[in-house]
């Protein structure tokens, strides 16, 4: 069946209109997705920059390097660079200010809490790999402090393992583990938090 222009024109106006409607809304989750994203890499670099500061007994100061370039861990599959920024600042002064006053309760909460699958379908393998590895480390880290263990990120089966959350479609799984036992290890020292 062909279409007339008569009969194209408003078909393609209408489609347009829908289209206007429904992409602010999508673009604005997809935003807010991507400034999320952004603010959980900020606040673990700041985190970890703030307990570093005060273990070395210096004053702290969370415009440096990191906190200026905002784009640490940015990837463009995570959406608008812009975004990803702006949440990325933003966690890092909180993380950095908890980090510094060893207040782990957000961290604890943000990090500690079970997350096997990726937040969006733009994600790629070693980017499914770090997350979940980096909060099995936290969780790992945080009960071993509890615990009253030594520092021993490699000596876990999750570690050693370093599969949770692989399939196929992920491609190497090799790689994936790799990505997997980096993320596990800085979470690890993250949730021990400083050699005791």
């Amino acid at each position: 069946m062909k279409l007339t222009s008569k009969v194209r024109t408003p078909m393609l106006a209408a489609i347009g209109t829908v289209l206007l409607c429904v992409s602010p809304a999508a673009r604005a989750q997809g935003e807010s997705e991507t400034r999320h994203h952004g603010y959980e890499h900020g606040y673990r670099d700041g985190f970890a920059n703030g307990r570093d500061v005060h273990a070395h007994g210096a004053s702290l100061d969370v415009k440096g390097d990191a906190y200026r370039n905002a784009d640490h861990g940015y990837r463009p599959e995570f959406g608008p660079k812009e975004e990803y920024e702006t949440g990325y600042r933003e966690g890092y002064r909180q993380g950095a200010d908890d980090g510094y006053a060893n207040h782990t309760e957000r961290f604890e909460k943000m990090f500690g809490e079970e997350r096997t699958t990726p937040p969006n379908d733009r994600w790629g393998a070693y980017d499914v790999a770090a997350e979940i590895g980096y909060r099995d480390g936290v969780k790992t880290g945080l009960n071993d402090a509890k615990e009253h263990h030594s520092f021993r990120p490699t000596e876990h089966d999750q570690w050693k393992d370093g599969d949770r959350g692989y399939h196929d479609t992920l491609g190497s799984k090799d790689g994936y583990k790799a990505a997997y036992r980096k993320s596990y290890e800085a979470g690890y020292r993250d949730g021990y938090g400083p050699p005791r």
